[in-house]
């Protein structure tokens, strides 16, 4: 399998760059729409779990000292609060 993977890959990427339609790109390298769809998906559902990761955020106020990471940790946990506000109205807050 991980070889018809790497096969279809190039083939996902030339699509693309194509400007094409996929049903119509399917049908120019001799696949069907539902399957060449189907690695499209496939891809696409791989690439959003890669990119999918926890991500680091310093206070305003660390931001200079984010080259030593004893000295960042010192003023995160001495101050301050970090608020989250998503669009359906939910916060959260996180104080150190």
């Amino acid at each position: 399998m991980k070889n018809q993977d790497s096969n279809m890959l190039p083939k996902v990427e030339a699509w693309k760059q194509s400007g094409m339609k996929m049903a119509d790109y399917a049908h120019s390298i001799g696949m069907q729409p539902t399957a060449f769809e189907y690695w499209v998906r496939k891809f696409r559902n791989a690439q959003k779990k890669k990119d999918a990761a926890f991500v680091e955020i310093f206070p305003e106020a660390s931001k200079a000292k984010q080259q030593d990471p004893l000295v960042q940790r010192t003023i995160e946990q001495s101050q301050g609060e970090i608020v989250f506000s998503f669009a359906n109205g939910m916060s959260i807050k996180v104080s150190f």
